[in-house]
């Protein structure tokens, strides 16, 4: 429990806390200096990446030994410029950017696929929930719509 809190301090304060302010300055200087803004926005990828990852699977990865500890520490290595191969900046030119780049086409397709069919399931269950709710404040029957098929259940 203890290791917990202090992670999660570390985490906070280290991993978001001090780059954030880090790169508003990077932002806020005039004019850009490209190296800095690049630098922190691989450091922003890398640990989107990271979170994306943990929020994934920390159910499963807190069971192991030692697990906040080993977290604590690769988040001090991606986060702390002090480190002579700046550890966010190593892991996104070794293995960040080359599987993005391989796989863009891929994974634009796939978020394309999702936005349309996260839309298409909204607007389904809205129409239903807009149904429901007509036929309630009105007292009448929900009206079947015929499915994809063609098939309603007045006449399945």
């Amino acid at each position: 429990m203890l290791m917990f809190i202090f992670s999660r301090l570390v985490a906070g304060w280290f991993t978001f806390l001090l780059p954030s302010y880090s790169t508003f300055k990077a932002l806020r200087q005039r004019p850009l200096d490209e190296r800095e803004v690049e630098r922190w926005t691989s450091y922003w990828i890398v640990v989107g990446a990271v979170v994306a990852f943990e929020y994934t699977a920390e159910w499963l990865l807190s069971w192991f030994p030692f697990y906040w500890e080993i977290k604590t520490l690769f988040l001090l290595f991606i986060s702390l410029p002090q480190f002579e191969a700046r550890g966010s900046t190593y892991l996104y030119k070794s293995y960040v950017e080359p599987y993005l780049v391989q796989n863009e086409s891929d994974i634009d397709a796939s978020i394309a696929s999702a936005r349309t069919e996260t839309l298409q399931f909204l607007q389904t269950r809205l129409s239903t929930l807009w149904d429901i709710l007509y036929s309630l404040l009105s007292r009448t029957p929900i009206a079947s719509k015929p499915s994809a098929s063609g098939v309603t259940p007045a006449n399945g």
